[in-house]
């Protein structure tokens, strides 16, 4: 694992090591430090701690705070198909921990696909087990308070598609626009970095009183057209490129390579080369701008560049129908 420690992790972590419990001739038996946000508490100075206790000449590591408490595992998929009695089971297990002080050990995926489950079940008019979700919701969000900084991160995100699937508007013009705009921004990013490197900086333009809105245009250009200067604006004052340039290629998405994996477009990665199989991203033009960064960064493998292979297999598919 490759990482940059910085000397405030180090002492924290040095400090929850080898604590200094002395003050003024009395033992002290409790301590307590305090770290913002964002400054890596798990992601580094857990993993160092980790090390440490692996690393010690005890064999033996005793979590006496897991002593004579249950634990209760809350796992949820869109494909685990709830009835009334599970989910009432369900809501008095987070009672009976929240009166023996037991342990919930679930993650923000499956909390996240709760949340979206009993929206599914209304959906289908399945009101009955909606009921039953909102009152497990209702206990979990007034007795449960979630401080990890990952749940609000984008790659815990989870989107439950519904309906049909139906082409992009602008459909294939939509993605050649967006390779377009690429190629242009590599063959002329070094000359206006040349140009103008004293003057390259990001700035939120100030919005002016304009009559050229999109009512103004429809009658003046064709319909095409205009699908072509939405997808533009899209791309530059929506941010779109600006927040696929600020990801990082197989460390914030990819594309995933397992062959069980049957989509060939980009998904959120939760850390370096590790994909989030049930998290994908929400916004169609982001989805086709990381995945082209992707095949750009990752080049083509010796099967992807023989096409008869690739139409071999299109019709065996085809005969398996």
């Amino acid at each position: 694992m490759n990482i940059t420690i910085r000397e405030i992790q180090i002492k924290v972590a040095q400090h929850m090591i080898q604590p200094n419990m002395e003050i003024e001739h009395s033992t002290v038996r409790n301590i307590v430090m305090q770290m913002n946000m964002g400054e890596e508490k798990t992601s580094v100075i857990l993993p160092m701690l980790a090390v440490n206790l692996s690393s010690s000449s005890s064999s033996l590591v005793r979590i006496v705070d897991l002593l004579n408490r249950r634990i209760f595992p809350f796992v949820c998929r869109r494909d685990m198909n709830f009835n009334t009695v599970q989910i009432n089971q369900i809501f008095k297990r987070v009672e009976q921990g929240l009166l023996n002080c037991d342990i919930i050990l679930t993650s923000s995926e499956d909390i996240l696909s709760f949340d979206l489950l009993a929206i599914d079940k209304c959906r289908r008019n399945e009101f009955d087990i909606v009921h039953s979700m909102l009152a497990v919701q209702r206990c979990l969000k007034k007795y449960v308070h979630d401080v990890l900084d990952e749940i609000l991160h984008v790659k815990y995100q989870l989107i439950y598609t519904v309906g049909g699937q139906q082409q992009v508007d602008g459909g294939a013009e939509r993605w050649k626009t967006i390779q377009t705009i690429l190629e242009f921004g590599k063959k002329h990013a070094a000359d206006i970095s040349k140009c103008f490197y004293e003057n390259v900086c990001y700035k939120p333009s100030k919005r002016k009183k304009t009559h050229l809105s999109v009512e103004y245009l429809v009658h003046k250009f064709p319909r095409l057209d205009l699908q072509l200067f939405l997808i533009i604006r899209d791309l530059l004052s929506s941010e779109v490129l600006l927040v696929a340039f600020t990801n990082r290629y197989r460390v914030n998405y990819g594309v995933n390579p397992s062959s069980c994996f049957n989509r060939l477009m980009a998904v959120l990665f939760l850390a370096k080369d590790a994909v989030a199989d049930r998290t994908g991203f929400s916004h169609p033009d982001v989805v086709l701008v990381l995945t082209q960064l992707s095949y750009y960064y990752s080049g083509l493998n010796e099967e992807e560049t023989d096409p008869g292979s690739i139409y071999d297999q299109w019709i065996l598919y085809e005969d398996e129908k």
